[in-house]
């Protein structure tokens, strides 16, 4: 009865919490019709925690070394023709093989995809959608330490509007200098949370990064951040009843 009563109140709490967190973030978003390319598949959590639809063909997979590649030839005819290879072009860090293929500019590591034919298909049709009047690029320096100074130095250079890097303690290792639309992220320990929309968007306004390109912090997003968008805080919460309910009688339970 204990651990009945325990989940039902954790799933209204952070079903509501997440409901009002949508709610509130796409009222302040002034355009909901934007294309995020993403390294991997943070645009996605963006889409998918707003619930809008997922303009981007950077879904569901990982670009690693050549990802800035990609992005400079992203408006090419050819952009959007992928040829699958074999899977000893899997990266062995994810545990399994998945499906993989190339497009003349950069490799496409399909994690979330079973099957290559659907991946490219998918790859393909989205790449179609892409909102080219209003795009916004996301970065990873610490994505699997794939990236090193040149790259650093090659972004810079770039200075592409609507953008944003994420760094850690790693980055810093190799670069000390400003990183174009730079934001730094404390690093967890798992390094697969390191990487989700999720975990990293306590570090920045991305509503504010949504409504003008620049990535920034603010007290109200902080405050807005605690009170409804950080996964972290559905962990605290949990604990926190969790202590609670032991301290309660199985009995008053029951009779609730």
């Amino acid at each position: 009865m204990y651990s009945k009563k325990f989940r039902e109140i954790l799933k209204h709490i952070f079903y509501s919490r997440r409901t009002l967190g949508r709610y509130y973030s796409l009222k302040r978003i002034k355009n909901h019709d934007f294309t995020i390319i993403s390294d991997n598949c943070w645009g996605r959590g963006v889409y998918k925690f707003l619930g809008l639809p997922c303009n981007t063909p950077t879904a569901g997979m990982g670009i690693e070394r050549d990802y800035l590649d990609f992005i400079e030839n992203l408006n090419s005819e050819s952009a959007d023709e992928v040829t699958e290879l074999d899977e000893s072009h899997c990266e062995a860090i994810a545990g399994r093989t998945y499906p993989i293929g190339r497009t003349p500019y950069a490799k496409l590591h399909f994690f979330r995809y079973n099957n290559f034919t659907v991946a490219q298909r998918l790859f393909r049709m989205r790449f179609k959608n892409i909102n080219k009047e209003n795009l916004y690029y996301k970065i990873d320096f610490d994505y699997y330490n794939c990236r090193n100074k040149e790259d650093i130095e090659r972004w810079n250079k770039m200075q592409l509007p609507n953008s944003v890097a994420f760094y850690s303690d790693e980055t810093l290792k190799f670069y000390s200098g400003k990183i174009h639309n730079g934001v730094y992220i404390k690093k967890k320990m798992h390094p697969l949370n390191n990487f989700h929309f999720g975990f990293n968007q306590k570090y920045f306004d991305f509503i504010t990064w949504l409504n003008t390109g620049i990535p920034n912090q603010t007290l109200k997003y902080k405050v807005l951040n605690f009170i409804l968008l950080d996964d972290g805080i559905n962990i605290f919460i949990a604990k926190s009843l969790r202590s609670t309910f032991k301290k309660i009688s199985p009995k008053i339970l029951k009779r609730a």
